[in-house]
């Protein structure tokens, strides 16, 4: 049986709860005076006065992708937030169901950065932008929903007590740094929200919060199902600098490039690519256009006929065309091979092309005088059929490694490194190589490891961060490179940053070697 009915500032009956958080109850209410049904926001906070200012601020938005606020109640010392009521799932809840397209995601982020504006034009900071506070409507419209702890700009006076307010995954770095929230913040939240919604997963969330926010202060994410345009505006949101992030013209300028109108399935329209054979026909002009008279319908109708013609003469050419080469029959006759057309097409259909084969030499082009006189043909010339064909493929040079071993000192307490930086004193090798290798050289998806130490202790840790997290840099030159995303084709292996009681030791393997100890992050791959 559900809690009986409640009736609030003597107008808003509760029927039933909705949801419930850390900010407090949400309930189903009906507002007796005019007869509409609210969401009605029971807070769990002491801090009354600021709620009040804050909603003040917040009522002032006006924007249709923003959950209007009706009304605040303050009764027997509890906080009311009356709110238009709003039945959708949220953007969190309808990634649980099912993926999104990058068309989805542009218009949801689109949709969002509107009433983001709307609340940046009124002077206010959302502070909260993510995934479970973005409302999907069945007709596709977006609502941006709780501003509880939204913020005016322009008043100092609204902070949070006991720290930052927001949730970790989705807050901007300058935010750990002391800066105050801005809507550059905003925007780096509405960035890892999208990257969130077009990947399936979050860009910085961790186990723990303290590997959150280091994540999101040192650490890149690295997009793996998207590419191109919304790949590049996403990262443009998630920039560290923020007066370097986009901004949110700049934004709606690349959404709004970037999104259409999905139409269903059933109602698509097949386009069908032009021929590339260019037709140089004589300009239509406007007038030539409009006019309903048959000689302009005729014109424009020979032009048509006309490039029809040369496509087909241009196909007919390609097929029965065709040079004298070395395949050709005549070709072997020449050569007085005795084999027949058809099976040199066969071995040559059914043998794998070179990377070479992509851009032949200019000697591949026609047989040498050499060849044609029956000679042996020399290195990078082509062979007479039924010859293997000589490769011209340089071989790929090899990778460079450096092995990553793990130390340990008297204290117990561990330093890894390779042959780059010398080893600090007193440390003696614990698993030469038993972290596998790293880069010796940067490449695309990789990003550099540095050898750190910690303040007033002989503690060590590698970071990705060459200023080491605020912590002293042992050396300038990196380690070595870790893969950023698991690479195809390569034997990897995954690099934890792992902590024994303070102890901070680098491991590949998930648990960290034992249940009493405590995995940090990922650091990226090494090579097996």
């Amino acid at each position: 049986m559900g809690e009986p009915t409640r009736l609030v500032a003597g107008r808003y009956a509760t029927i039933r709860e909705l949801g419930r958080g850390g900010m407090g109850v949400v309930w189903l209410a009906e507002d007796r005076v005019i007869g509409r049904r609210v969401a009605l926001k029971e807070l769990r906070t002491t801090e009354t006065e600021r709620v009040l200012r804050e909603a003040r601020t917040a009522g002032r938005l006006n924007s249709p992708n923003v959950v209007g606020l009706y009304d605040v109640i303050v009764e027997h010392g509890v906080t009311y937030l009356v709110m238009e009521l709003v039945e959708a799932p949220t953007l969190s809840e309808v990634m649980t169901r099912r993926s999104l397209t990058e068309d989805e995601v542009a218009d949801i982020g689109l949709q969002t950065l509107s009433a983001l504006e709307a609340a940046h034009a009124a002077g206010i900071v959302h502070r909260d932008v993510k995934p479970s506070n973005i409302m999907v409507l069945p007709d596709g419209r977006v609502k941006l929903a709780d501003f509880g702890i939204a913020r005016a700009m322009d008043d100092p006076g609204l902070t949070a007590t006991g720290g930052i307010m927001g949730s970790p995954g989705y807050m901007a770095p300058e935010l750990f740094s002391g800066k105050p929230p801005s809507p550059a913040s905003d925007l780096w939240a509405l960035g890892a929200t999208m990257f969130h919604a077009v990947e399936g997963r979050a860009p910085f969330q961790r186990d723990t919060t303290a590997a959150t926010m280091h994540a999101i202060m040192y650490e890149e994410p690295v997009l793996q199902r998207t590419t191109g345009p919304l790949a590049a505006t996403i990262m443009g949101l998630l920039t560290h600098d923020d007066t370097k992030r986009l901004t949110g013209p700049q934004l709606r300028e690349r959404l709004a490039d970037r999104t259409r109108v999905v139409t269903p399935q059933s109602e698509q329209t097949v386009v069908i690519e032009p021929v590339t054979t260019y037709v140089a026909p004589q300009a239509v002009t406007r007038e030539e256009w409009d006019d309903e008279k048959p000689k302009s319908r005729k014109k424009i109708g020979v032009f048509a006929g006309a490039a029809a013609a040369v496509v087909v003469i241009a196909l007919a050419a390609v097929f029965l065309i065709k040079p004298e080469t070395p395949g050709t029959a005549s070709a072997q006759q020449r050569l007085g091979s005795s084999e027949s057309p058809t099976s040199q097409t066969s071995s040559t259909a059914s043998s794998a092309p070179s990377s070479s084969s992509a851009a032949p030499s200019s000697s591949s082009a026609a047989p040498s005088s050499s060849q044609a006189n029956g000679q042996k043909p020399t290195q990078g010339q082509p062979t007479q059929p039924g010859q293997p064909q000589p490769t011209t493929t340089q071989p790929k040079p090899s990778r460079e490694t450096l092995p990553f071993s793990r130390y340990r000192n008297g204290g117990g307490w561990h330093y890894s490194g390779t042959s780059r930086v010398p080893v600090p004193s007193g440390f003696t090798v614990e698993n030469t190589g038993g972290l596998g290798k790293l880069l010796a050289n940067p490449e695309p998806n990789t990003k550099p490891l540095y050898s750190c130490k910690i303040n007033n202790s002989e503690d060590r840790m590698t970071s990705s961060s060459s200023n080491c997290e605020g912590q002293i840099v042992y050396d300038a030159n990196p380690l070595g490179y870790v893969f950023t995303a698991k690479p195809a084709g390569v034997n990897v292996l995954p690099l934890y940053r792992c902590n024994a009681g303070g102890h901070h030791f680098d491991s590949v393997v998930e648990n960290c070697e034992g249940s009493q100890y405590t995995r940090e992050f990922l650091h990226g791959w090494v090579v097996a």
